[in-house]
């Protein structure tokens, strides 16, 4: 549980990246497409199915699965080039607030780890909390 509310403020911060309207500042290309949809899965730890995320050209939007309480919503800037995914918040607390985060996508799994208070990215794909850097592992879901 406590690191279900952790995620929380992560998940808050991964949705509140941007700065410049996601729609201008997407560039083309397959990692942007392959992002696109709705994913479901959780943090290291967590029960699974914990986290849903729908990913849309414009903004990313998170809820609880199992309780079906927003975790927020923002938009997102994305480089395929050096595989960072940042989103600035656009509701609830922290609105305004800049999360820095890394990716991959193998298949249908998306594997994203972000900062929550950071002002620098992640180094890696590895679920840190004690280094502000936390993971979710997230499955296609349509």
């Amino acid at each position: 549980m406590k690191q279900l509310l952790r995620f929380g403020s992560f998940a808050v911060a991964c949705l509140s990246f941007a700065g410049v309207p996601a729609q201008a500042a997407q560039p083309s290309g397959s990692d942007v497409r392959n992002l696109l949809g709705v994913w479901k899965g959780g943090m290291p730890g967590e029960p699974p199915g914990s986290i849903e995320l729908t990913i849309t050209p414009e903004k990313i939007t998170g809820r609880n699965a199992r309780n079906g309480e927003s975790l927020g919503e923002g938009t997102y800037q994305l480089n395929p080039a050096g595989k960072t995914i940042d989103v600035v918040r656009l509701e609830k607390f922290g609105r305004g607030r800049r999360y820095y985060g890394l990716y991959s996508i193998e298949g249908n799994t998306l594997k994203w780890v972000s900062t929550s208070r950071g002002k620098q990215p992640p180094k890696d794909l590895r679920h840190r909390p004690e280094r502000d850097q936390y993971l979710m592992i997230l499955e296609r879901q349509r």
